[in-house]
């Protein structure tokens, strides 16, 4: 799971279509997942399931029941964190079309881009998309599935 995140809110602009998705911190533990599966060296990792989920936080009314009624589209990409890095931004997954009520929102993925250099350099997720702005703060976080290949 990644960090949470707060999609700040705004009763008075809930017709704007904006970008309004932070980045989010995601760690994986490659030495720890390899030591699980009694090895020692991934060929690589990849995205098998991505989901954003609303979480409950403690800025939220005990009423407050969330949704991503306010999102339209969502894409996903992944970035290094390190200051100068050689890696591009790559896309990882989409939702082009969200229906109403959910509070889980799962996206297509992009199993094919190897996510080891990303590791190993700290990775994080960037989200962008088309939304309007929620009346009120949202917090999420994205639960992510990886799959890692070993030699």
């Amino acid at each position: 799971k990644s960090d949470e995140v707060v999609v700040q809110g705004n009763p008075s602009i809930v017709t704007l279509p904006v970008n309004i998705f932070p980045n989010m911190g995601l760690d994986i533990n490659l030495k720890q997942e390899l030591e699980a599966q009694n090895v020692s060296v991934a060929e690589g990792v990849f995205l098998e399931e991505l989901e954003l989920e609303i979480t409950d936080t403690a800025i939220a009314d005990d009423d407050d029941e969330d949704t991503f009624d306010f999102v339209n589209s969502v894409e996903v990409y992944v970035e290094s964190t390190k200051s100068g890095s050689a890696l591009k931004k790559q896309k990882i997954a989409e939702v082009t079309s969200v229906p109403d009520g959910l509070t889980v929102l799962p996206l297509k993925t992009q199993s094919s881009v190897n996510l080891k250099p990303y590791i190993e350099e700290g990775m994080r997720l960037v989200s962008e998309g088309n939304a309007s702005v929620p009346e009120d703060d949202v917090s999420l976080l994205a639960d992510v599935t990886v799959r890692v290949e070993v030699l």
